[in-house]
């Protein structure tokens, strides 16, 4: 009797030589944005592709879709050239795909997690136990920022309760030791 598999809760770094469909949408998705996805969808296994062409494929205005490939272009993930349209003497960009950045910008984003990461733990572990925390969950504020609300929560007035951070404290370190392990396939 073959075993059910179940899916895992667990993110695992993605090695360079397998950068799929998914790992790319979900890096532009969070590099550029969500709207991006059909235009990169569009420009696969493309080259050279007028930003009218794109528009009208996509059924959106040529400025809008320029604003996508110009958020693209600063990440890199296109490129393009221009060429003069003898007829009408206007400048027409061609675009292709760039994918090759997706791994950088992976990078790019792992290390500044982990420098998140590190510099909230550095924070945690300097106000331990000095946390105060709304009951109802609406805000966390360390000493000198309850002080600043006479101890109540800014969002709905409850008073505040002192908070033990020791879990927090374990779990960050947790993190970061699995995010150092992760940099391996970088």
């Amino acid at each position: 009797m073959p075993t059910k598999k179940t899916p895992s809760t667990k993110r695992k770094a993605v090695p360079a030589s397998k950068i799929t469909k998914s790992v790319v949408e979900n890096t532009v998705k969070s590099t550029v944005g969500e709207d991006v996805i059909p235009l990169i969808d569009y420009l696969k296994d493309k080259k050279n592709i007028s930003e009218f062409q794109i528009a009208q494929s996509l059924k959106t205005e040529v400025n809008y879709t320029r604003n996508m490939l110009y958020r693209l272009h600063t990440h890199n993930l296109v490129t393009y050239h221009k060429k003069k349209d003898r007829e009408k003497g206007w400048y027409i960009s061609y675009w292709s795909l760039n994918l090759r950045n997706v791994k950088n910008i992976l990078k790019t984003q792992h290390v500044r997690k982990l420098e998140d990461l590190k510099e909230r733990l550095v924070k945690e572990e300097r106000y331990k136990n000095v946390f105060f925390i709304c009951p109802k969950l609406c805000s966390r504020l360390d000493f000198d920022r309850a002080t600043e609300f006479d101890f109540k929560c800014p969002e709905c007035g409850v008073i505040l309760h002192q908070q033990e951070n020791e879990k927090t404290i374990e779990n960050i370190k947790v993190k970061i030791q699995e995010m150092e392990k992760d940099r391996n396939w970088m």
